[in-house]
């Protein structure tokens, strides 16, 4: 089998190689369609015969871009996904033909608003409880809604034969990486967090799919066949960890790394480009708009009122993943993800006894240090 590292080193590279991607794309016609939220449903814009693209960002450099134009006292990742598009150096947002939005936070309903002035943009309403006939029936006026702003702005048919292929088709990464997933914690001491991070991390940044595809399923070859590397094998008996959230983009590999280095063991991560995005199938056997509507209305996000899956999840996971430590990051100014720390806290300290940690932070390269000394002094104590 082809070394670890090298298929690691394509998935850490996606982004990067995606400009490039991007170029060809567009010059053989291809149409783009960028999105920020897991909630946006790219089986559509499959349907459409467009490429969806993730535009979410959370580098440092476009957060000071960001706050030119807006509040300093919003969150960082709307602070960088606005600066990214307003600097006009973006390759990924200047390639999009759509913006894809959401009505979910009041910060990104407002970033929105005013992408509309740079591209054309469809804000999809999405309901605010996620059960109930009427938030159903709104949600599945939504996709049709999208359907139709798709085909006018690209100028194409989006039949049902179209639908129910793209349906298949993200049915099947998500089974890929649901597969992968299982197997790397079935397996321990072949890949470390961080490793399998850089793979699921940057899965929807690989634009040849395909590509993508084949080395996911090689991984798992290698996982299962694959022999037990020393740096990995150290942490078998370290406090295991859950990771949950907000989205920290390509942050998250620095998270990682300083819970690793302090010694703790993550055998779960339960944010939007992990387990949230990922967890469950759309319905191959019903009508495509009611099956696709009903997955991702289902998405565990705090955005919901109230928001049950969240706990449900999170209660599952501690069980599966016998785990003895949660680590819940919250974005500076994310009142969504900070409220719902209480009902979090309640349930895994008094409910599953279970260790936890409410972490604050503004992605800033100057926390560091506190972010270190906090979830050094949280491993440790759950070591004792």
């Amino acid at each position: 089998m082809e070394q670890k590292k090298q298929i690691i080193d394509r998935f850490k590279n996606a982004r990067s190689d995606a400009v490039q991607e991007l170029n060809r794309l567009k010059k053989e016609g291809a149409k783009i369609a960028g999105y920020y939220c897991t909630y946006t449903p790219t089986e559509i814009i499959l349907a459409a015969g467009a490429v969806p693209l993730r535009l979410c960002n959370s580098s440092e450099q476009y957060v000071q871009e960001g706050e030119v134009h807006l509040p300093r006292n919003l969150c960082a990742i709307v602070k960088s996904s606005f600066g990214e598009a307003v600097s006009g150096k973006s390759p990924y947002f200047e390639a999009a033909d759509l913006v894809v939005g959401e009505t979910t936070c009041d910060g990104k309903k407002k970033m929105y608003e005013y992408l509309r002035e740079l591209k054309p943009t469809h804000i999809m309403q999405l309901p605010q409880k996620n059960t109930g006939h009427e938030e159903s029936l709104l949600w599945i006026n939504e996709m049709r809604r999208l359907k139709s702003s798709l085909e006018q702005e690209f100028e194409v048919d989006i039949t049902v034969a179209k639908l129910k292929d793209a349906i298949k088709q993200k049915n099947s990464q998500r089974l890929a990486v649901k597969e992968f997933y299982e197997n790397w914690r079935a397996h321990p001491g072949v890949l470390m967090s961080s490793e399998a991070y850089s793979i699921l991390g940057n899965f929807d940044y690989r634009l040849d799919r395909e590509k993508a595809l084949e080395d996911l399923y090689a991984m798992i070859r290698h996982i299962k066949s694959g022999p037990p590397d020393a740096d990995v094998k150290e942490y078998d008996n370290s406090p295991r960890i859950l990771l949950t959230g907000c989205l920290l983009g390509e942050k998250m590999a620095g998270i990682i790394n300083i819970i690793e280095k302090a010694g703790g063991n993550i055998v779960c991560v339960e944010t939007c480009d992990w387990l949230k995005g990922s967890d469950g199938l759309v319905n191959e056997d019903m009508e495509p708009f009611s099956a696709i509507a009903e997955k991702y209305l289902q998405i565990p996000c705090p955005v919901m009122s109230p928001n049950h899956n969240r706990m449900e999840l999170a209660a599952r996971l501690i069980d599966d993943y016998q785990v003895d430590g949660v680590i819940d990051f919250v974005l500076r100014a994310c009142l969504t993800y900070s409220v719902e720390t209480v009902p979090l806290r309640r349930l895994v300290k008094d409910k599953k006894h279970t260790g936890y940690m409410s972490l604050e932070t503004n992605l800033a390269h100057s926390e560091s240090g506190q972010l270190n000394t906090r979830v050094s002094a949280f491993i440790e104590m759950l070591s004792i």
